[in-house]
């Protein structure tokens, strides 16, 4: 008896794993290049502490985009420190709504508008940067698409500067693409 408790149990572990696997792209691949990404108009919130805890920064600029009626197609986390050595509570970052270049009707209606106090606005220059284009949950980005643009940069031998920009796009309720942005200097 114990042994039939003890395999049902098993194979409800292993195909919920496989589950959580599937869900968050781990079975996706990760596109990595070389390219030019920018200029954004960014507006955001700026966060301290846990990476992952980004989301309602996000969902607050989100929530006065639509608000103000700013076309808020793209998100995007900005990632200053290392979190390898930087404790998690003195983790910088900032979180909200990018908006392309070429989308020259939401920025100039955001001229029109006041940001509230705790609200910010830069512009991201053109850059150029290591891409990598995945496909799934950016909660699983540090383990699947961090370590394969790393190894891009180093195999290229190009050297980083700045802070990484994830950019996400929520296509429906099951599918987002995120797209890294890992800075590099020019040769």
């Amino acid at each position: 008896m114990i042994k039939h408790v003890f395999f049902a149990v098993t194979i409800g572990l292993v195909a919920f794993f496989l589950y959580l696997a599937q869900y968050t792209g781990a079975f996706k691949s990760v596109y990595v290049g070389l390219d030019e990404r920018g200029p954004y108009t960014l507006v955001y919130k700026n966060h301290v502490g846990a990476y992952h805890k980004i989301v309602e920064k996000i969902q607050q600029v989100e929530a006065w985009a639509k608000e103000n009626k700013l076309d808020c197609k793209y998100t995007f986390g900005e990632f200053f420190d290392d979190p390898s050595t930087t404790e998690e509570g003195r983790l910088k970052s900032r979180a909200g709504c990018l908006i392309e270049a070429q989308n020259t009707t939401a920025i100039a209606h955001l001229k029109t508008l006041a940001l509230p106090s705790d609200f910010f606005q830069s512009e991201y220059i053109k850059t150029k940067a290591v891409v990598a284009l995945f496909n799934g949950s950016p909660g699983i980005g540090p383990l699947k698409v961090y370590p394969k643009a790393d190894s891009f940069i180093n195999e290229s031998k190009l050297k980083r500067k700045g802070p990484v920009v994830e950019i996400y796009e929520v296509l429906d309720r099951q599918t987002m693409n995120t797209t890294y942005l890992f800075p590099i200097e020019d040769k």
